[in-house]
């Protein structure tokens, strides 16, 4: 990794409809978080942000994916000890991909002794 010891990790996703997590890994669960994210930002509401964009001749028609990124927040931190990663048991990172599938990218920042 990065010769690092003792710190943390930040892993930082760079678009605005994808969200990090960290959560049980759990198939059921994915499951519920969705549904949830389903019923509390629907697709087929009435958003503002769905619009034409004359600088690109694109239709922006994911405002729920936006809103459901920021729900989930755009970074997570973990610990760093004696060179390994701190997590639960049950823990993983999960990017959470909301608007594709598409290419995505992130930053990963690694800080300590």
């Amino acid at each position: 990794m990065s010769g690092l010891k003792n710190g943390i990790i930040n892993v930082f996703t760079l678009h605005t409809t994808t969200g990090i997590t960290i959560n049980e890994n759990d198939p059921k669960l994915e499951e519920d978080i969705a549904r949830f994210m389903e019923k509390a930002v629907p697709e087929d509401d009435s958003y503002g942000h769905h619009r034409f964009y004359r600088r690109d001749g694109r239709m922006a028609v994911n405002a729920y994916s936006h809103i459901r990124a920021s729900l989930l927040g755009a970074n997570v931190t973990i610990p760093l000890h004696a060179g390994e990663m701190v997590l639960g048991a049950r823990q993983n990172i999960y990017l959470v991909e909301l608007d594709g599938p598409q290419l995505r990218g992130l930053a990963v920042q690694i800080m300590g002794e």
